[in-house]
Parts: structure tokens; sequence; C-alpha cells
């Protein structure tokens, strides 16, 4: 039976205002009684306890070489964050992996390879890739200031491959933009001038494009409506 309360509009035209309080304060008494929503945690897209052990390949980079084994770190510990006790296997640099099992490129026969060589049912890898600095010009609607700076984009793109089969199983990518430098100057002659290493941006980009780009990894939370 409909518990909803349905109302003729004519009878209720002719109620005085306290009995309108009272049947509007009862109606909603009975909607929100009917049904409300709750919070409540979804498994995450892409469930790497699936498999027994993942390998990982070191990222690949374009930008400054250092920042290989950085990138790669922050991936596996934003991988485990999501998923505590999902087991990964550091296999080394894209070179040695594929040295080791005589393949000169990431293709279908080198997963499969790479799988049965190093025990592992899945594999991990991406690249990370990083601009030199972007002039950006701004004039102000008014023109009487003008900003003035300089823009990395850096992003990151990575790749889930099932060893058996050699399949894609997922892949995401994120960019990201930051200024490095500033230049602010004024009709009155006044200049403010900032900068940071293009180097130490990336590395401050970095952790904010694992994060992003792992989101299929974590668990979420979505509001239900339940009766």
């Amino acid at each position: 039976m409909n518990n909803c309360l349905i109302f003729d509009y004519h009878h209720f035209k002719k109620l005085n205002y306290r009995s309108i309080t009272v049947i509007l304060s009862l109606s909603l008494s009975i909607l929100f009684g009917c049904s409300h929503t709750e919070k409540v945690l979804v498994s995450p897209l892409i469930d790497l306890k699936a498999y027994q052990t993942i390998g990982v390949i070191d990222f690949s980079i374009t930008a400054d070489s250092d920042l290989r084994e950085y990138v790669t770190q922050h991936y596996i510990q934003a991988v485990q964050s999501a998923q505590p006790g999902v087991r990964l296997l550091e296999l080394g640099s894209a070179e040695h992996v594929l040295k080791t099992v005589s393949r000169k490129q990431l293709d279908l026969a080198a997963i499969k390879s790479i799988g049965s060589a190093y025990h592992v049912d899945a594999l991990i890898s991406g690249h990370f890739s990083a601009s030199e600095p972007k002039p950006n010009v701004r004039l102000s609607s008014t023109w009487r200031s003008m900003h003035a700076g300089a823009i990395v984009e850096a992003s990151l793109i990575s790749k889930l491959w099932e060893t058996d089969s050699g399949v894609t199983l997922w892949t995401n990518s994120t960019l990201k933009k930051e200024q490095v430098a500033s230049l602010k100057a004024d009709t009155n002659g006044n200049i403010e001038f900032g900068a940071s290493d293009p180097k130490e941006t990336y590395g401050n980009l970095v952790p904010e494009l694992v994060y992003s780009n792992t989101t299929d990894f974590r668990p979420y939370y979505v509001y239900r409506k339940v009766n």
C-alpha cells in the first residue's frame, strides 16, 4: 500500500492555518519515513587483489631522468595505499626487463614472456612526461595591469596488462598544469616577481598526478536511497 498522502486541492483551501501546519508536518514525517539516503562504500572499479602477484616496470620519463624512480615509487605507494596487501614485484627498468626475456619492445609476446620469466599474473607500467616552461601573459580587463609567467604541463599514462593473455586490462591518463614563475606589473611601476625551480615543480606535480591516475584502484563512497 502506498503511504504517500494525497490531498484534494479544494478541501485543502478550506483548512485553517493550524490544520495545514499539522498536515504538512505529518506529510514530511511520512515522506522521510518512507525512504532515506545512506553513505555506502563501493569496491574499486579495478580489483588488483584478483592477481596473486603484479610486476611493476619502472615508468619511462620524458623529463629529468632522476624522476624515474620518484614517479615509480609514488605509483607503488599509491597502489598499496588504495588496496593494502596487494603483492607487487618491482622488476626494474624496461630495458633491463626486455633484455632478460630477449625482447626489443613491450609488445604482446614480451608481456607473456615477462609473466613466465618473473612469475607474475599482471604487469603495471607507464610513462611520465613534462614540458619545458611555456610563457603565459594575461592583461587585466581594464588594461591597467599585466600578469606574465611560465607554465609547465605534466602528464601520466599507466597501463595494466594480464600476462597470461597479454591483453590490456586497464589504462588511464591524467594531465596537470602548474605555474613555475610569475611577474606582475601595474601602471604605477610596481613589479612583483616569483619563481620556482621547474624540476622542483615537476616533483610537486607527481603525487597529484599519481593520485588522480589511480582513482580506479580505490574504493569510494556513494549515496543510495534506502526504503
